[in-house]
């Protein structure tokens, strides 16, 4: 990936409201259960058989922590390390964030971020810079999903620096997503969801599919072509592997400038996330092939653990 290839950034149109400046960086959250604000910073390193994320969060009551992930076939035994329940300043916010070994700071507004992290197996001292203005989920006419936070922004970007896996040195210049959220997050609300992301040097999508309440909604936008714009109907199909891990994911979908993009994905890479004890959360990696350019990006599938649990009993033969 060179800078030559990309768009600049910003530098495009889009039919959706701007984001306040003030929701790049820390909230006050409002004293009701399950309210946190977390960002997650995801990478993909395909051609090392690699990818991983890096995720900081604060709750209501200060208590924060980090995590640095790290897996796929290039790597013989996964990286998890998380560290959590340190209480932080009030005051202290994204501009200079320092919780067990994982910093942020924050660049020009929803366009830069610097961090790192330390931990045994990985260090991360790196750069993320914003391809396009980030997507808010209120900006949706119906807004975002109240039980799953006050509101979310998604970004895609690139990320520079470097990671020492292992004790080995790994270049980062790379593509990567930025999802920051705060307010309520009630993990078991959401029966199932699909959280998807797909960068190219030029074009690129965000969607999530939530199913709640007997409802499926959607928020997401497509960038390309000089124009950003809010999905407006999205149709997939995917694969599972034998443990019904999604292995490939592939989708068209429809902008509110009538546009129709189609993505074709593999994912090359998995991972289980444990985020609560009602759901689980399955990771992926994935490649893509979008608009006539190769790229990367991400595919999680949330489940209620009960349905999982009974459907993985019949994927192979109803499936």
């Amino acid at each position: 990936m060179t800078s030559a290839t990309l768009t600049p950034a910003f530098a495009m149109r889009s039919d959706l409201p701007p984001v306040p400046a003030a929701d790049d960086n820390r909230h006050k959250l409002r004293d009701v259960p399950h309210c946190r604000e977390a960002n997650a910073l995801m990478f993909q390193l395909p051609e090392r058989g690699l990818a991983g994320f890096v995720y900081f969060w604060v709750d209501k009551d200060g208590m924060a922590g980090a995590a640095a992930y790290a897996f796929g076939p290039g790597i013989a035994v996964p990286v998890i390390e998380r560290y959590d329940s340190v209480k932080v300043p009030d005051d202290m916010d994204f501009t200079d964030w320092d919780v067990q070994g994982l910093t942020a700071r924050l660049g020009d507004v929803h366009k830069a971020m610097d961090f790192t992290f330390a931990g045994e197996r990985i260090r991360i001292d790196a750069h993320y810079e914003a391809f396009h203005p980030p997507y808010a989920f209120s900006s949706h006419k119906d807004g975002c999903p109240p039980y799953y936070a006050d509101d979310r922004t998604e970004q895609h970007g690139r990320v520079t620096g470097a990671m020492v896996l292992d004790g080995e040195e790994i270049a980062l210049d790379h593509f990567m997503q930025r999802d920051h959220s705060w307010g309520p997050r009630v993990w078991g609300l959401n029966q199932h969801y699909k959280w998807f992301h797909a960068t190219t040097a030029n074009a690129y999508v965000h969607f999530f599919e939530m199913q709640s309440f007997g409802r499926a909604l959607v928020r997401g936008f497509v960038a390309r072509d000089g124009l950003m714009s809010e999905i407006r109907r999205i149709d997939y199909d995917y694969a599972f592997d034998d443990t019904m891990h999604q292995k490939r994911f592939d989708v068209v979908v429809t902008d509110a400038a009538g546009r129709e993009t189609r993505i074709e994905t593999k994912i090359y890479a998995t991972t289980e996330f444990q985020a609560d004890p009602m759901i689980y959360l399955k990771e992926g990696a994935v490649t893509v092939a979008m608009a006539g350019e190769e790229g990367t990006g991400w595919c999680e599938f949330c489940w209620n653990r009960n349905y999982f649990d009974f459907a993985q009993q019949y994927v192979g033969e109803y499936f």
